[in-house]
């Protein structure tokens, strides 16, 4: 039974010499720290404004010139849009990111902003859409139709371990929404009138 106990005791004390080690180093604060240890408390958001951006367009030309009845197309649009979140990494801010705390700052904007606005932060929008579009006889007319998002462009006021103060601006975009603009081309169609045979009197031969 001793040559196979003897190597089990052996393992045995290697572990325990590890173990306190490991105890040791712990102790002297060599684990890094966590960021939770970091308080980051938002102020106030200072809106700046809020307006429409356009994302896209797509254009649909109807030519009915040469024609003499209504003109009808039945169209089909689809896009795909993002809710982004953009953050000014100049000046004292940038400063801050490279410190080793800037994700708590952009975690906690995009969390305030997701409540206050009602989306997600990097989650995507799709819409489609289908629209019937007419042209009257002898005209031509360009449809376009306008993809557009929201924005809201501000700078939250943050404090950060109840001390120091900063001041980060923001854009974030959201929404995906369409509008329809008709862009008419001049009335081509010119009716031929009528008007009476000119006349010229001629005067007596002597």
């Amino acid at each position: 039974m001793l040559p196979i106990l003897l190597p089990v005791g052996v393992f045995s004390a290697v572990g325990y010499l590890l173990g306190q080690r490991a105890a040791k180093k712990t102790a002297k604060g060599e684990e890094p720290i966590g960021p939770k240890e970091i308080r980051v408390e938002i102020i106030r958001d200072h809106v700046f404004s809020d307006e429409s951006l356009i994302l896209a367009t797509e254009d649909v030309p109807l030519d009915n010139r040469f024609g003499d009845r209504v003109l009808t197309s039945d169209n089909e649009f689809q896009r795909t849009a993002t809710v982004a979140l953009d953050i000014d990494r100049s000046t004292e801010v940038n400063s801050s990111l490279r410190s080793g705390f800037g994700k708590i700052f952009s975690s906690e904007i995009a969390g305030e902003l997701s409540r206050s606005l009602g989306v997600k932060i990097g989650s995507q929008i799709s819409r489609r859409v289908r629209l019937n579009f007419s042209v009257s006889p002898h005209k031509k007319v360009l449809y376009r139709v306008i993809w557009k998002q929201e924005s809201r462009r501000g700078e939250f006021e943050v404090l950060v371990n109840g001390k120091r103060r900063f001041r980060v601006p923001y854009l974030i975009t959201y929404g995906l929404s369409h509008s329809v603009e008709s862009i008419e081309d001049m009335d081509v169609y010119h009716p031929a009138t009528t008007s009476a045979p000119e006349t010229r009197e001629s005067g007596q031969e002597g």
